[in-house]
């Protein structure tokens, strides 16, 4: 009941982001959509927080009719996608409840509003899903529709210029994912978790896999040398849209990297955890640096979330998924 609470949520939220093409220019746009978006994100951290605070036991999955037609769109609620169901919504009830007064000040709302619910809902989507298919899709609906929010105010060469190195490291970042799934599924094509988890790749395969999703998942969480988008994207996007991204969309990251490094490929091997270690830690320092060499006011918080969101992958190496999931929580 639960997971189908939580679709119906992102389902209401893609309708928002429909509904905010049509009154985008109302003068009351703003508070119509945010405020949806605000009471979506109440609903959703309500779903994560049942499910995290019921341990999801037993597990909760719904198979739906969408998609490829010999897979289907799966989804799965477990502790794991309840754990960042509340982070995701969490830091969307507090970007909508400061937008309600924020975006009243919006020059061009019509290119914000429709972006910024099916983010939320390409968020929620991810943390969620239980196949590749599914997972993909909406993890590019999440890139895609940030990558819009960015150049939200186009007039602007830089926010273009963000924008534009923004989509070719989330495109590349998709590809390495992409590329993962394909050797987890093998030559049976089983893209269903379930499926995956079944049939764990041998000890080859899951190094690659496992490079493979460093590198998508650091892409999108600014690992170096990764990061290059980072310090142009946030600084360039709306404000609450900024915090998003710095503070719950890196996390979607990191839930992607620890469900697959964590979830499907089975046990970790050692030396897994020495090259998060290292890559993390170099992510961490950098990050530091760049916020103590920034000048204003925008710049610097990059720098600061850059360091803050790049070093909870580094923690990675304690080889579990509620040590890595804990980390991340302190770290949000």
């Amino acid at each position: 009941m639960t997971l189908v609470i939580a679709l119906g949520c992102v389902a209401a939220l893609l309708v928002v982001a429909c509904l905010a093409v049509a009154v985008s220019r109302s003068r009351l746009a703003s508070s119509i959509v945010y405020g949806a978006c605000l009471l979506g994100s109440v609903v959703g951290l309500g779903c994560g927080l049942t499910g995290l605070l019921a341990g999801a036991t037993p597990v909760s999955a719904i198979a739906l009719p969408l998609g490829l037609p010999w897979i289907g769109a799966h989804f799965r609620l477990d502790a794991l996608s309840a754990f960042f169901l509340v982070v995701v919504n969490f830091g969307a009830l507090g970007a909508s409840l400061f937008a309600l007064g924020y975006g009243r000040h919006e020059e061009q709302p019509e290119r914000v509003l429709p972006f910024y619910a099916g983010f939320l809902a390409g968020m929620n989507l991810v943390v969620v899903a239980d196949d590749a298919f599914t997972f993909l899709v909406s993890w590019e609906f999440m890139s895609l529709s940030s990558c819009a929010l960015v150049i939200a105010h186009h007039r602007d060469p830089e926010n273009v210029k963000a924008g534009y190195i923004y989509i070719v490291m989330a495109s590349i970042g998709t590809l390495a994912l992409l590329l993962a799934f394909g050797a987890l599924a093998g030559a049976n094509g089983g893209y269903a978790f379930d499926a995956i988890r079944a049939a764990p790749p041998s000890e080859g395969i899951a190094g690659l896999v496992f490079c493979l999703v460093l590198f998508g998942a650091g892409s999108k969480a600014g690992l170096v040398p990764l990061h290059v988008w980072l310090p142009l994207a946030h600084p360039a996007a709306p404000s609450h849209v900024s915090a998003l991204m710095s503070g719950v969309m890196t996390k979607v990251a990191v839930y992607g990297f620890v469900r697959i490094a964590f979830d499907l490929l089975g046990p970790p091997v050692w030396w897994w955890g020495m090259v998060v270690l290292a890559i993390g830690s170099a992510t961490a320092v950098l990050g530091i640096l760049y916020a103590t060499l920034q000048r204003d006011g925008i710049g610097a918080p990059a720098g600061d979330w850059q360091f803050k969101s790049c070093s909870t992958p580094s923690t990675c190496p304690s080889g579990s998924v509620s040590g890595t999931a804990s980390t991340a929580r302190v770290s949000y």
